[in-house]
């Protein structure tokens, strides 16, 4: 005999109540769409436009920016066995900040000031604009470009296809957004004539060239339209183990372009001979700009996968874990990579130089013609960690470790006291070794009035908050109405197949039922690396920001 199923029926909804159900979830979502609409209008307007809160420690960065003309530094590279660390010295315009990934979003390394429809969502300051938030100049593309002053890149040497330069080697490069969309580059071989950069300089004595390794990087997003490419005109420069041995002195020569965005130009140098030159001309090619936004600098040492590595995984490697210290984890590692610690990335000095007279030459990270203050201020999340109690970390002083006074920079800057440097007046650092240094005229964006503006409404959302309007008027009393007519629950009909239990097995005496069923770098020699000399340029007096770190 087939067993009967048995089923737990708690109650059935009337037809009556389903109607009021959905009416009133219905009415439930418009409503929350609605406020969440509405919240977002308003933090435009409180936020886009009345901004202005004060924060003295912002202040402090300006003094750490700069648009300039010479920018020199003197250091020595630690040893390289591997090539696997990764040694740079790089320039980042303001709105983005190192290694906080979120301020780079949509800023990174846009040089650009025209209108683009492509690019009006990537960009997310751009020329399109007709109304200045965050107290940006409507009508203006801003960005955060990134000049490379040096990156090094170490390993055996040997030859590298299309390019005469070997390792180990630098590169130097500009990293500017929008980029080459098609016919870009494919890394290892030459550009395409017409669909890369063209009359960039590459020094003779040097021997720089052209780098076929590093082109740009596309940032990819969610949303195609959010999706953009960017580009790296590189050059590399072979350099040799006895190079390693001694300090060197490197410079860059960045002059901005005009208010119109025409001419400038960025230029290379070690030890005083040219390396590789890039010209407003050049950039014609995308219609960027050479960068003109306030730029502070960063010099570390990393060490990435992505950097020297070996690619692909050797065989029989799973490339799973890279330690010195596990010999499981070992095999994806370069060649005598576990050799190159401790490294020393040693720097004597860095000079920041200006032209007398020349309103292109400024000092600051938020200026009057490219303001960041209130831009980072309201969005500030961005711009700080989770442990992050303000926007920017205060400056060191002493702290270090020493055994002696000549490890806190000598009796002039600072003593060494029960193991710790302690600063004297007008230096700062671990180890005393920096001058105080501050911005004493700094730019502060002009405070907006509050002032609430009418919400104005186009015609089509104005009717549709209108009906939105009358139906929910309606529909709350004919919900009432409904649910006072409501007066009791459909009796559920008779079902054979339903078997009803023996009250024996109910202590209370009640109907119950139960369910029982259911990369490497390269460079080539053609047209593209013409060894040329820069121009002749014109006699124009310089004037180093900090007189103090001139020699005697």
């Amino acid at each position: 005999m087939k067993k009967k199923r048995r089923f737990t029926v708690i109650r059935k909804l009337s037809r009556v109540e389903w109607c009021r159900a959905g009416i009133s979830s219905a009415l439930l979502v418009v409503l929350w769409n609605f406020l969440q609409c509405f919240l977002e209008i308003l933090r435009l307007v409180v936020y886009g436009q009345l901004v202005s809160e004060k924060d003295g420690t912002h202040t402090r960065t300006l003094s750490q920016c700069f648009e300039c003309r010479f920018l020199e530094f003197d250091n020595t590279p630690p040893p390289v066995v591997s090539s696997a660390t990764h040694h740079e010295v790089w320039l980042l315009g303001n709105l983005a900040r190192a290694t906080y990934v979120g301020s780079s979003d949509y800023v990174w390394p846009f040089s650009y000031n025209g209108c683009d429809n492509n690019n009006r969502v990537s960009q997310e300051i751009n020329a399109c604009s007709k109304v200045g938030h965050y107290g940006m100049h409507p009508g203006r593309g801003r960005g955060a470009p990134e000049i490379d002053i040096l990156e090094a890149m170490g390993g055996e040497p040997g030859p590298l296809p299309n390019t005469h330069v070997q390792r180990p080697y630098f590169s130097s490069s500009l990293q500017v957004a929008p980029g080459v969309k098609h016919d870009r580059p494919i890394l290892g071989h030459l550009p395409k004539r017409g669909h890369w950069y063209e009359g960039l300089e590459y020094g003779n004595e040097t021997k720089s060239d052209l780098n076929p390794f590093f082109y740009g990087v596309t940032l990819v997003h969610d949303l195609k339209s959010y999706t953009y490419q960017s580009d790296a005109l590189s050059a590399n420069t072979h350099i040799n183990a006895p190079f390693f041995k001694r300090m060197h002195k490197y410079r860059v020569e960045w002059d901005p372009p005009e208010t119109n965005g025409t001419g400038g130009y960025i230029r290379w140098y070690c030890d005083g001979l040219l390396i590789y030159g890039i010209s407003a001309e050049s950039l014609s090619l995308t219609g960027t700009e050479i960068p003109s936004e306030p730029m502070y600098m960063i010099m570390n040492t990393a060490v990435a996968t992505s950097w020297g590595f070996p690619m692909p995984c050797p065989d029989g490697c799973d490339c799973d874990c890279f330690d010195c210290g596990d010999d499981d984890c070992t095999c994806g590692l370069p060649t005598d990579y576990c050799n190159n610690f401790p490294a020393f990335f040693e720097i004597d000095y860095v000079r920041v130089w200006q032209a007398v007279n020349e309103s292109k030459h400024i000092i600051g990270c938020s200026t009057k013609d490219r303001p960041t203050d209130v831009f980072i201020k309201g969005h500030r999340k961005r711009y700080m960690a989770d442990e992050d109690k303000q926007l920017l970390k205060s400056i060191r002083v002493g702290g270090a470790i020493c055994h002696d006074v000549n490890n806190c920079g000598g009796l002039e800057h600072g003593d060494c006291i029960k193991g710790y440097c302690s600063c004297k007046n007008g230096f700062v650092g671990p180890a005393c070794r920096a001058y105080e240094g501050y911005d004493d005229d700094p730019y502060v964006s002009p405070e907006a009035p509050f002032e609430v503006r009418p919400i104005m409404f186009q015609n089509g959302l104005l009717c549709t908050l209108l009906v939105l309007a009358v139906s929910f008027v309606i529909a709350m009393p004919l919900s009432v109405l409904l649910n006072r007519k409501e007066t009791g629950y459909e009796q559920i009909p008779p079902d054979k197949s339903i078997e009803r239990r023996h009250p024996a097995h109910d202590r209370e005496g009640k109907q119950q039922f139960s369910a029982g069923g259911a990369g490497m770098v390269y460079q080539y020699q053609s047209a593209y690396s013409q060894q040329i000399q820069p121009p002749q340029q014109k006699v124009v007096t310089y004037c180093m920001i900090d007189g103090r770190l001139i020699d005697e």
